[in-house]
């Protein structure tokens, strides 16, 4: 599979994930890139539902019938009010090796979606402390987006984490 169909899939992902959010009969799909049973089951769910064939394949009709729905999705339900974790002050504040706490359940989940995307580290169970395994995950996401490789989540990091998970965020930023 070529880089450009990998990255459709992604997005068609992605669509059918926020849709699912609204719409219970669609199947809550991963965005792994992978067009399995789930994502081909969710597609035909979609399909089914705005009257289209129901073939579990993306046509033109259906992705562009898929990508207007979400876009709908998007502008009905508004944007969600930002939760803010990361502490603002002091604006040295950082975590990292044998920290504990939400913001590292935070982190680790964050890890733990862009894994799927961005791949490179192992996946990193949800538990709400700093370990080598999420360090590494941080050394390799700093170093994706040219941030100064530390293991350490900071504002700058944190930041490109949060940004990085948005569903409209696409390949490997380096903003």
């Amino acid at each position: 599979m070529n880089p450009f169909e990998q990255e459709a899939i992604f997005n068609l992902q992605r669509y059918l994930r926020s849709l699912s959010f609204r719409e219970p009969t669609i199947p809550f799909v991963p965005i792994d890139g992978i067009y399995g049973d789930t994502t081909r089951a969710a597609v035909r769910e979609f399909q089914r539902s705005r009257g289209l064939p129901v073939t579990g394949n993306v046509d033109l009709e259906t992705w562009d019938s898929l990508y207007l729905a979400y876009l709908q999705s998007l502008e009905a339900g508004g944007r969600t009010e930002p939760l803010y974790l990361f502490p603002r002050n002091p604006e040295t504040y950082s975590v990292g090796l044998g920290d504990e706490g939400l913001i590292i359940s935070a982190i680790r989940y964050l890890l733990r979606e862009l894994m799927i995307h961005y791949g490179g580290f192992d996946e990193i169970p949800l538990t709400g402390t700093y370990d080598t395994a999420t360090e590494d995950a941080v050394r390799y996401f700093q170093e994706l987006h040219r941030l100064p490789v530390t293991g350490r989540v900071d504002r700058v990091t944190w930041n490109r984490l949060v940004q990085a998970q948005r569903p409209e965020a696409v390949g490997y930023s380096t903003e």
